[in-house]
């Protein structure tokens, strides 16, 4: 049966992580604690998530693996690249549950993809080994580094940080080769690795220089207009549209006017036209988004106020 990804709702979470209970991040505060501090990381609009499914009949489907990552304040990263320690969902998962700032905010990523960078840590990334044979295990690698990639397309990323805590998913790391170890713990069966600029450079056809490509937004969008064409690439209707961003049909139809006015004034060839019509006005639409799809960075946070790093800074965050 084919296997395919999706992006995770709450109602998988605790599913896909009881895959490998190491990934609960439990040890400090308790299963409950965990639950919940879940809950908040997953409500984050910077949690990246993958479900890995296989079709087990008529509309059946079976979740053999699933895979989460969240971007974090980049002084939790560099403590612990700088001191690194076993068992870093733990820590992580308690500083949420105490109610520490450990999530990157908005304005935050907004910096970061102006500047350096911003920090990933992965919470998991396993599969149910015992279920799949060697070729659904090649094709799973495959779909967590391609769903990787793309819920991560658009941001300009700093560091991804990952632990692996059990046999498939660190097999699953050498076999990338674009993550450098920096710490070892055998006899706790973990391991932690960084992936930086510097190292998906030294291997040139990974799926890593895809991940780290960046490039700047040019429309300069407000995060509204942001909001209803991230709905609208996802293939939601104008009604559906103004529910979800609870205002009127007609609001969101100035709206939409409102958004060629800005992206004509930068390519107008991408929506210019001297026919208004309705029909006229969907091609603007099917062009505007098959634009968006290839350029996801237009529908990231972005704040052109903040000063880029030179590339020599960039170089040495990433290595750090």
């Amino acid at each position: 049966m084919p296997i395919t990804w999706r992006r995770a709702v709450w109602a998988d979470i605790e599913e896909g992580i009881s895959i490998q209970p190491k990934n609960w991040g439990d040890a400090l505060v308790g299963l409950q604690a965990a639950l919940e501090a879940w809950r908040y990381i997953t409500a984050s609009p910077f949690f990246a998530s993958a479900v890995l499914e296989r079709k087990t009949g008529h509309k059946g489907t079976e979740l053999i693996g699933f895979g989460a990552a969240i971007f974090v304040k980049s002084d939790f990263a560099d403590a612990e690249i700088r001191k690194t320690s076993p068992d870093i969902n733990s820590r992580f998962v308690a500083g949420i549950a105490g109610g520490r700032p450990l999530l990157a905010t908005y304005e935050e990523v907004a910096q970061a993809n102006a500047g350096e960078g911003v920090d990933v840590l992965v919470l998991c990334g396993n599969w149910h080994d015992e279920k799949i044979n060697s070729d659904e295990r090649h094709k799973m690698q495959t779909l967590y580094a391609s769903s990787f990639a793309e819920c991560l397309g658009g941001y300009r990323i700093r560091r991804i940080l990952y632990e692996t805590a059990d046999a498939p998913a660190e097999q699953f790391v050498r076999d990338s080769v674009v993550y450098k170890a920096i710490a070892a713990f055998p006899e706790l069966g973990r391991a932690t690795f960084v992936m930086s600029r510097e190292s998906v450079r030294e291997v040139p056809a990974s799926i890593g220089n895809v991940i780290f490509s960046y490039t700047e937004p040019v429309f300069g969008l407000r995060e509204s207009d942001q909001q209803l064409l991230g709905a609208a690439v996802n293939g939601a209707t104008d009604s559906e549209l103004a529910s979800e961003l609870g205002v009127t049909a007609a609001a969101i139809k100035a709206r939409w006017r409102s958004i060629f006015a800005r992206i004509d004034s930068v390519i107008p060839d991408l929506v210019s036209d001297d026919r208004e019509d309705e029909y006229r006005g969907l091609q603007k639409r099917h062009r505007v988004l098959a634009y968006i799809r290839l350029h996801p960075e237009e529908l990231r946070p972005y704040d052109p106020k903040r000063r880029r790093s030179s590339p020599g800074d960039l170089e040495s965050s990433a290595s750090a």
